[in-house]
């Protein structure tokens, strides 16, 4: 299981997740609490629109986030 953010859309089918441009955050580190996945600085945050949890070995999601935007003005 890895966690990508995606260019697919929220819900759409593992094909489609599959095909779209994504980038590896790296392995689940655990189903329970919370964890941080750190997203390189050279990633072009505009890209992406779902963050999606990924089964490489069945090619399939088994939970996604839609991404919100940042306020214009926020972060650093």
């Amino acid at each position: 299981m890895h966690v990508w953010l995606s260019a697919a859309a929220p819900g759409a089918p593992n094909g489609t997740v599959a095909d779209m441009a994504h980038l590896d955050l790296g392995g689940l580190k655990g189903n329970i609490g919370a964890q941080n996945y750190p997203v390189p600085r050279t990633a072009d945050p505009g890209r992406y629109r779902t963050v999606v949890i990924w089964c490489e070995r069945f090619s399939v999601t088994f939970g996604y986030a839609p991404l919100a935007r940042a306020p214009t003005g926020a972060g650093g």
